[in-house]
């Protein structure tokens, strides 16, 4: 019984070493891993926080209305009633949904601005 111990114990000693220096790879690769992990997601927050901001300045009113000017749009007479209703589904005119009984964009407190192209040269509209 001592010499069945005695081996035991002889071939169990050098394979509890080579778990243990197992284990430490392992760790080791994992820790390594982990850093790789940690800098790509700081690199995709970083690159997130860019998108967001450029997002922010091209929807801001002003670069909104700076690119409207570029493509030759100015903003829409909404005196006449015109521009499209988003709140009531159609248009703002006579004759249309929201004449015929659909909710007014404007007396919703929804309004939506309607850019139309700048009139030509020679003062009438575009074509």
């Amino acid at each position: 019984m001592n010499k069945i111990f005695a081996a035991a114990l002889c071939l169990a000693v050098p394979g509890l070493i080579f778990l243990n220096a197992w284990q430490g790879y392992r760790y080791s690769a994992l820790a390594d891993r982990v850093d790789e992990l940690e800098k790509q997601q700081k690199d995709l927050l970083s690159a997130n926080r860019d998108i967001i901001g450029q997002i922010a300045f091209e929807t801001s009113p002003a670069r909104v209305a700076e690119k409207a000017a570029a493509l030759g749009l100015v903003p829409a007479d909404n005196a006449a009633g015109g521009g499209f209703n988003a709140a009531g589904g159609g248009f703002n005119a006579a004759g249309s949904d929201a004449a015929a009984g659909g909710s007014d964009a404007r007396a919703s407190g929804v309004g939506v601005t309607r850019l139309q192209a700048a009139p030509d040269s020679t003062g009438g509209p575009a074509q």
